[in-house]
């Protein structure tokens, strides 16, 4: 199956040992955003697109320009490369994405790994905290990362993680709980782009991100006291 799975080299990466970060589509799209945010801020230079019909036929419209959904962005040096994906992979369709998606990242000498995934919770916690673990250990607290000593990754995720133990990578994995499904949970995703922050001194100036938090977080809100003041007023009409 891995012949119908193209990755277009956009612009050439440079002969280096990159680091390699994950992030697909799932709960809170908390991955996604970070990791688009960082791409942006830092003018990470589009390296590749993986495409496939084992993927959902799709398209999308950034800054004017159509892309396709699952892509890989370098730095200037290429010693840090992200993987994001738009395009939710299907369990079936995981094992030869992931196996070939490998493949071309050892070709080009990924030496480490980390993949973001989210936690589905019944209610949002007050707090944003990250867990994780890594294989073998690398002291991630000192990231701001509670350690797990239990946990998993599925999907695309895990066949990557089994990938990289195959070959003796290091591989860690941030988790993040979230109550979102179908929005954006923004405050996870700052939590997320704190750590990394730390893990690859990438020096990504959050504030826009938390003042964009502050600002939803004041207009809920307000739509929650004027709904309150609305029924009120209803009640007494009634009355």
């Amino acid at each position: 199956m891995s012949e119908k799975i193209l990755i277009n080299e956009v612009n050439p990466l440079k002969k280096t040992r990159p680091s390699v970060i994950f992030a697909f589509s799932g709960p809170g799209f908390i991955g996604n955003t970070a990791l688009m945010y960082i791409t942006r801020n830092k003018n990470f230079e589009l390296k590749a697109e993986v495409r496939s019909k084992l993927l959902p036929p799709t398209i999308l419209l950034m800054e004017g320009k159509p892309i396709h959904p699952f892509r890989i962005y370098g730095d200037s040096k290429d010693e840090l490369l992200v993987v994001v994906s738009e395009s939710l992979v299907s369990p079936e369709s995981s094992w030869d994405i992931g196996a070939k998606l490998m493949e071309w990242l050892l070709e080009n000498g990924a030496k480490d790994f980390v993949c973001i995934e989210a936690m589905p919770m019944p209610q949002q916690l007050k707090e944003n905290p990250v867990f994780g673990f890594s294989i073998p250990d690398r002291e991630l607290i000192k990231f701001g990362v509670r350690p797990l000593t239990e946990g998993g990754v599925s999907g695309l995720n895990a066949v990557l993680m089994e990938e990289a133990l195959k070959h003796d990578l290091p591989w860690t994995t941030l988790l993040i709980p979230t109550s979102y499904i179908s929005s954006i949970d923004y405050a996870g995703a700052t939590s997320v782009i704190s750590v990394l922050n730390k893990m690859y001194k990438l020096g990504v100036d959050i504030t826009p991100l938390k003042r964009s938090i502050e600002m939803r977080e004041e207009i809920s809100q307000k739509a929650g006291v004027e709904e309150k003041r609305g029924l009120l007023s209803s009640l007494r009409r009634r009355g």
